[in-house]
């Protein structure tokens, strides 16, 4: 370890500076900017040392797929230059298949470096409901486990990923499996509650107001909540907050402008609203709904929790965790199911509020000051030689 302390470098994600012009993932919005800078920010205050890669200027066509491209390169040439001219402890990478491990791996091998490689994974090829992964980087299922295979620690964000990665990669390969599994640490991510907090506000919506806060993609399932809207607005004092933006060609676009053409004074865009705006839209909400077929850990649904929503969430992936299995919170995946705990939530607003109060209690566990010592202690294992 250095003299003064551990030295992490540390590689974030790819963010794109303006989020109108970039991909419909939290490139743009969400986790990839709120979370990687809390763990930052949280190892620092730890007494770690966290440098970033210093990078080459980036071409002027923000948020392109050019644009993440010339990005990503430059991380590994700045990488290259840290390993030659100043060796970390540790390399952090906040997400695997944004900087690839195997390149850095390479590149500690053909240097003779031993360095331990910490990684993220936010998602995979591995589980088979995560259809973002399949549908924008097809085939590439191996690549995304030889990445797992060559990180010192995979950090993952839920047991339900590693139960998942446990069962998938064993189906095709059980030595693998057994390798990932034992180099992997379920940590969570941390919320943004510094900046959630400075958003706190008194002010309420006029009426009970409904948030969908997922992103255009076919895992959201975003018609579905379309569907279940357009039967319950007409019967119910309700608004809803839709916070991302829907093109026309994206999932779900085209059912989001038809229900806002439908009932205008009930139906608010946000259209991508910007991170302040956000967090203050959710302290004056009162329910968040998810539709999703996926769900790896669920941050909008975390940020929803800790704000003092009722969420309502199917039972697949992570969220009966992140709810500790709420019997009030979790539906059967479906338009019926869905539609019945809507109604009732909005039609007994003293249990909304009761659910609400149990599920910003449960939140706590993603508070940065819990996650990140989870990381910490991970993080520094490897920087004395631990397993």
């Amino acid at each position: 370890m250095s003299r003064n302390g551990c030295r992490v470098l540390y590689l974030d994600g790819y963010t794109v500076p303006d989020p109108k012009a970039g991909v419909p993932s939290s490139d743009a919005i969400g986790y990839g900017i709120t979370a990687s800078a809390a763990i930052r920010d949280g190892l620092a205050a730890l007494g770690l040392d966290v440098v970033r890669p210093r990078l080459d200027a980036a071409p002027a066509d923000p948020g392109g797929p050019d644009h993440r491209l010339s990005w990503i390169l430059a991380n590994y040439r700045s990488v290259l230059r840290e390993l030659v001219e100043d060796p970390p402890d540790v390399i952090f990478c906040f997400h695997i298949f944004s900087v690839f491990p195997v390149e850095i791996r390479r590149m500690l091998l053909d240097l003779g470096l031993s360095i331990p490689i910490v990684g993220y994974t936010h998602g995979s090829h591995w589980d088979p409901t995560d259809t973002f992964r399949f549908e924008t980087y097809p085939g590439m299922e191996v690549l995304d486990l030889a990445n797992l295979h060559v990180l010192d620690r995979v950090l993952l964000v839920s047991e339900y990923m590693r139960t998942t990665l446990r069962s998938t990669i064993g189906a095709f390969n059980a030595p693998l499996a057994e390798h990932v599994d034992a180099h992997a640490a379920v940590v969570g991510l941390p919320l943004a509650v510094d900046r959630i907090d400075a958003c706190r506000t008194s002010r309420r919506f006029p009426r009970p107001t409904v948030v969908f806060n997922h992103a255009p993609v076919s895992s959201k399932n975003p018609e579905l909540f379309a569907r279940v809207m357009a039967r319950v607005l007409p019967h119910q004092d309700v608004a809803v907050l839709i916070t991302r933006d829907f093109a026309p060609w994206q999932p779900g676009g085209e059912a989001i402008a038809e229900l806002a053409a439908r009932f205008p004074e009930q139906v608010i865009l946000g259209r991508d609203l910007p991170l302040d705006e956000y967090f203050a839209a959710l302290w004056a909400a009162d329910l968040q709904v998810s539709t999703a077929t996926h769900e790896s850990l669920g941050v909008s649904t975390l940020e929803a929790m800790y704000t003092g929503n009722c969420c309502i969430l199917p039972r697949v992936g992570s969220y009966p965790e992140i709810c500790d299995g709420h019997p009030d919170v979790l539906y059967e995946p479906g338009e019926g199911p869905l539609e019945e705990r809507l109604r009732w939530f909005l039609e007994h607003p003293e249990d909304r509020r009761a659910v609400a109060f149990d599920l910003q209690r449960l939140s706590a566990r993603f508070h940065p000051r819990v996650v990140v010592q989870k990381i910490a202690a991970e993080v520094l294992s490897l920087a004395v030689g631990g397993p």
